[in-house]
């Protein structure tokens, strides 16, 4: 391949680049937070609506949200859930979302670039679309908006938490409970699987993958497969042209249109079966209020697509369940904090944050990599645990596709590492915002481990580090699985409820303290599967 071609297929790739936000999510949910993008087209609020009195209101329908809603609504309970984004249901002729390679407004979250970690030159009018891009001063954080959270936008990888990592965090839960109970229900609801591996070693869209295994191979490196969220049955008559093709045609981080089981099609689905559950999308909660008779009130912004305020919606409810993600549920604690609505929170709230030791970065001019390229990925390179070669560094690093449809000969991998840094979330009272605690300096651990990897990588088989990707060819200042925030047991109660205000839950990723060791979703929904159970139990008879 040409330079020059190689040079403009990087430059058109940028949101197949990013296909590498394969767990994501984180990619999270959040109704708490809205773009800077959209400011400046917010118009003044000229009616305030008194929507009334709930039982159950649920704040974002990710992974932990979507648990909150369907064991509540089983048991007969009325939920009523707030999303931020819209809702996106499939249509027969599978044009719900964009592709990567030609992204619209439907990718992206009121911004006039499609949102990826490689800036893409293409207009696009502002929309409330799938992905959003968080931005910080050292650190930006993609977050997926719309009913179903970081389930519409990331790669479905469904791993379990290693149990030592597992122990580690929360040494005070029964991990033989999660094991054996919470994690296998998390799976089975979410609709868990493995590729057959027959049709893994012989169809052409994962060359990608298997020419990434020898690489690590010849370097004496463990490689192995994981699970995913996506149908492969399905994927197998994509591959024979029998049906629609979604992930072998570019489909994933902007949604998929069909094959892969997204919250909405799953948990939340099943939770909106029972009747017990309502819907409201484009919902901002502005602030949490505790009054004086125990309940709950909220303060709501209806947003338009253009991105303006239609009304303020005020509701209040007898339990709030708040899991707008990491960064959502961290910053309206906060700034309500601020605002002396919710005055008994302690001091772990906003704290323990992390990336997940997310560290993007490839490899040029080694091998071909194939044309045709599968969305979903399905195996990654081991250097966390036993034996890695006297590696000072812990790193998993999914092997990733680059769907171009020519032959790039570049291997892509999403790495998540061990990185011990953590920061925290905290409210700015002269900007009147929340802001986040945390350097780029702070990546050094995980930069040095993807290095380590290439450099091993590079030894064996040559090639050399794609230095036109990312930072130098090391993707440092972006995330897609913020975790922490308001972690369990500290900011929360064994159980998930916020201390000083134990009306209101929180079950999303803002209860992990920065790392999990993998792409965190099971480790999310499994917990909020344990807690859901004993809350249930305690506080609902």
């Amino acid at each position: 391949m040409q330079r020059r071609q190689f040079i403009k297929s990087m430059g058109l790739s940028a949101i197949s680049a990013s296909a590498t936000m394969t767990g994501c999510h984180t990619l999270s949910t959040s109704i708490a937070e809205v773009s800077g993008a959209t400011a400046d087209t917010m118009t003044s609020p000229q009616q305030i609506k008194n929507v009334g009195h709930f039982s159950n209101i649920v704040v974002g329908s990710g992974y932990g949200g979507a648990v909150c809603a369907l064991r509540l609504s089983e048991q007969g309970h009325q939920v009523l859930i707030l999303e931020m984004g819209m809702r996106w249901d499939r249509t027969p002729e599978h044009d719900t979302f964009c592709k990567m390679i030609s992204a619209d407004e439907r990718s992206s979250w009121f911004k006039n670039w499609p949102n990826a970690p490689i800036p893409i030159p293409r207009h696009i009018k502002k929309y409330p679309g799938v992905l959003d891009l968080i931005e910080y001063d050292e650190m930006k954080v993609y977050a997926g908006r719309a009913y179903g959270g970081g389930s519409i936008v990331n790669g479905a990888i469904a791993i379990k938490p290693r149990r030592s990592h597992f122990e580690e965090t929360f040494p005070w839960i029964d991990s033989d409970e999660m094991y054996d109970t919470f994690f296998p229900k998390a799976m089975t609801a979410l609709k868990v699987s493995q590729i057959p591996e027959d049709f893994f070693n012989s169809t052409e869209y994962y060359e990608y993958t298997r020419a990434a295994e020898r690489q690590a191979d010849k370097a004496g490196l463990k490689t192995e497969f994981f699970s995913n969220s996506y149908d492969f049955e399905y994927m197998k008559k994509e591959a024979t042209g029998e049906v629609y093709a979604s992930a072998l045609d570019g489909e994933v981080i902007y949604g998929n249109n069909a094959g892969k089981f997204s919250l909405d099609l799953t948990y939340l689905k099943d939770a909106e079966a029972t009747g017990n559950v309502s819907v409201k999308t484009l919902r901002k909660v502005n602030n949490i209020e505790q009054i004086t008779n125990g309940q709950i009130k909220l303060e709501v912004q209806v947003l338009n697509k253009e991105g303006g305020i239609d009304v303020i919606e005020h509701y209040t409810c007898d339990k709030l369940f708040l899991n707008a993600g990491s960064t959502g549920t961290s910053e309206l604690l906060l700034k309500s904090q601020a605002a002396g609505t919710l005055n008994n929170l302690n001091e772990h709230v906003g704290q323990h944050w992390g990336p997940n030791g997310n560290i993007m970065t490839g490899r040029n001019f080694v091998h071909a990599a194939g044309e045709a390229q599968s969305c979903i990925p399905v195996k990654g390179i081991n250097m966390w645990d036993g034996d890695r070669d006297g590696s000072n560094y812990k790193i998993f690093a999914e092997i990733a596709p680059l769907p171009m449809g020519l032959e790039t000969w570049t291997t892509l991998y999403l790495a998540i590492t061990d990185n011990p840094e953590r920061g925290n979330y905290y409210y700015d009272k002269a900007t009147q915002a929340v802001k986040l605690n945390w350097k780029r300096s702070q990546n050094e651990y995980s930069v040095n481990a993807a290095k380590e990897l290439l450099e091993k990588l590079g030894k064996a088989n040559g090639g050399r580090t794609s230095s036109l990707l990312f930072n130098k060819g090391f993707g440092d200042d972006f995330c897609y699985h913020p975790l922490g925030g308001c972690v369990l047991g500290k900011a929360t109660d064994e159980f998930g409820r916020v201390k000083g205000h134990p009306n209101i839950y929180v079950q999303d990723s803002a209860l992990i303290p920065g790392s999990a060791g993998v792409n965190p979703y099971v480790f999310i929904t499994g917990l909020a599967e344990r807690n859901m159970n004993y809350i249930l139990q305690q506080d609902f008879g």
